[in-house]
């Protein structure tokens, strides 16, 4: 199971004005091109967060931080997946078109798997988790897929 960060526990409401300001700060936050484990991904949705917190000097962590700073990280993990998928694809393509349609198949159910997991996680645990758990569950898929690139 999923587990949120302990600081983001204690998150409130957020305004769409923090929402807006945390969407603008997260562009001077480290990109794709410097995470290459899955620690680099939560450290850089880690670095948003103290962006934004710091640089809109808020109290401390809100709904509107973690949404804006998950679905960044989040947006990151997707390029980096949609580049190793169509790696592995086209020279699974190569060698099997079988295998390619399978692992397309696959993906497509991954893809399915995810969003109603999360939107069930959301529901259940907290609106956090409707940024979190897609960030969380990309990151693991990435993983996934670099080690059948053999990255």
């Amino acid at each position: 199971m999923m587990h949120l960060p302990r600081r983001w526990l204690t998150s409130n409401s957020i305004g769409a004005r923090t929402t807006q300001l945390a969407l603008v700060l997260i562009i001077g936050v480290p990109s794709l091109a410097q995470a290459k484990t899955d620690s680099d991904y939560e450290t850089l949705s880690d670095q948003c967060v103290d962006k934004v917190i710091k640089e809109n000097h808020l109290a401390g962590i809100n709904n509107g931080v973690v949404d804006a700073c998950t679905n960044h990280v989040s947006e990151l993990t997707k390029k980096e997946m949609n580049r190793l998928y169509k790696t592995f694809y086209d020279r699974l393509n190569q060698e099997s078109p079988e295998d390619a349609k399978q692992f397309e198949n696959s993906q497509k159910s991954w893809l399915t798997y995810r969003n109603s997991h999360c939107q069930l996680m959301g529901r259940y645990v907290g609106s956090p988790m409707y940024g979190f758990c897609p960030m969380q569950l990309n990151i693991a898929r990435v993983s996934e897929l670099k080690e059948l690139v053999g990255e």
